[in-house]
């Protein structure tokens, strides 16, 4: 809140409107039914206080505080008329200001306005600028006590103290009070409105837990800035909120096809970009669309954009393998199971390369998975082996490596027992 500079220059659009040596009550503005009309009284200043003040004036234009006091300090006695109090107690509230002191400006704004005194556009001017000040100080209530106040005497107020109104109230916590005049603030605005107050107004669904409404509203947002990766993400945690998996995973998508996830900015490290692109890959298989996942996760190690470690090649084999793209998968094998201090990948392998039906190659893998050892059973590798040799016709291959399935665990002696009788029956029904 840059309340030293609104100060200093509503300080000088006052002196125009209030320093003169004999103030006339302004033309009342007619308001509408229900509005409260101020009566301005009639404002005198003496000379001798108007050169004071006129002085006092140039200092603050000048930034010249310390003498801006000084001066006000002698000038306020009770002889002054209450016009000129409540102006000597409004410039020693902008001296407070205009230094940053804005806690010591209040009781003497306060002073100006229960002085009643000013004309209509010092008085209000004044009374909207100590309820910001009060919003700045967490004094919330006070805030809303005298942005009320002051709205009544409004007849065309601007939509920035709707929007003061509603943060006070949210700040309170008093979102369904808060709400209606953000609400109102916005469509008086139209598309003027400013960014933060929709951001006002989507914190409020959220803190709520009206996830249906901050959905319609972030609709709206993102058709004025597409390009803000934040609300996009905003509407995919709303739709999860509300157990819309596949809509909260197109809202990241629309995001990653505009390319908001692959830069890098202010807000976003290369890391936390890593982060957000890791986490669509894994939002599409747990959606059930895996090989959007895999072409996503592919392009990005090969952009760069995410590391090629053993994790992520891992959750690319798991995506590929999902998505039955066993050429994929198996490619993905030969990157990741150098890696490895076992031979599970490469038994992984040979089962993909069984299902492609391509036997030479299974055996292969099997053999790999074998020799780099480490094997939760190895008889499953054995028995890979037997299966394929049998395809291929090597009976004599299926029957060996049947054989050394069967001295493994329960499981494997089991089926390599049935396995056994059907190649021998194969064998058999060959010799004639």
């Amino acid at each position: 809140m840059q309340l030293a500079k609104l100060a200093t220059i509503g300080f000088l659009v006052l002196t125009v409107l209030t320093l003169t040596p004999a103030a006339s009550a302004q033309e009342a503005v007619t308001c509408e039914p229900g509005q409260v009309d101020r009566k301005e009284r009639g404002n005198l200043i003496g000379e001798r206080t108007f050169r004071r003040m006129s002085a006092v004036a140039e200092q603050l234009g000048e930034q010249k505080y310390d003498e801006a006091l000084k001066g006000l300090q002698a000038l306020n006695k009770p002889a002054l008329n209450d016009y000129e109090a409540a102006m000597v107690n409004q410039y020693l509230g902008y001296v407070y200001t205009g230094q940053g002191k804005f806690k010591e400006s209040i009781p003497y704004f306060q002073k100006a306005l229960e002085l009643d005194a000013l004309p209509n556009a010092g008085h209000f001017g004044l009374m909207y600028s100590l309820a910001q000040l009060y919003a700045g100080e967490e004094e919330y209530q006070k805030a809303i006590d005298l942005m009320l106040q002051y709205l009544e005497f409004q007849c065309d107020p601007p939509p920035q103290a709707f929007i003061a109104l509603a943060s006070s109230y949210a700040n309170l916590k008093q979102y369904d009070q808060a709400l209606p005049w953000v609400q109102k603030a916005i469509a008086k605005a139209g598309n003027k409105a400013q960014e933060s107050w929709y951001q006002l107004e989507l914190a409020i669904y959220f803190d709520k837990g009206d996830f249906p409404s901050a959905t319609r509203l972030l609709r709206s947002v993102l058709a004025r800035w597409p390009d803000r990766l934040k609300y996009w993400e905003m509407l995919s945690g709303a739709y999860q909120e509300q157990n819309k998996d596949l809509e909260a995973l197109a809202a990241l998508m629309v995001a990653y096809r505009r390319g908001l996830l692959s830069e890098t900015s202010e807000t976003m490290t290369v890391e936390q970009r890593e982060k957000k692109l890791l986490n669509v890959v894994r939002m599409n298989l747990f959606v059930e669309v895996p090989f959007n996942g895999a072409r996503m996760i592919e392009a990005e190690m090969a952009a760069g954009r995410i590391k090629t470690t053993e994790k992520n090649l891992e959750l690319a084999l798991n995506a590929w393998s999902s998505a039955r793209e066993f050429d994929k998968a198996i490619a993905t094998i030969d990157q990741l199971a150098p890696m490895k201090t076992d031979g599970e990948l490469y038994l992984q392998k040979a089962q993909l390369l069984a299902e492609k039906g391509d036997w030479s190659s299974t055996i292969e893998a099997a053999r790999q998975a074998i020799a780099k050892g480490n094997l939760k059973s190895p008889g499953g590798a054995y028995l890979l082996i037997g299966i394929a040799a049998n395809e291929m016709q090597d009976f004599q291959q299926a029957i060996k490596a049947l054989q050394e399935a069967r001295k493994f665990d329960d499981k494997s002696r089991r089926q390599a027992g049935d396995w056994m009788k059907f190649v021998e029956d194969r064998m058999a029904a060959a010799r004639g």
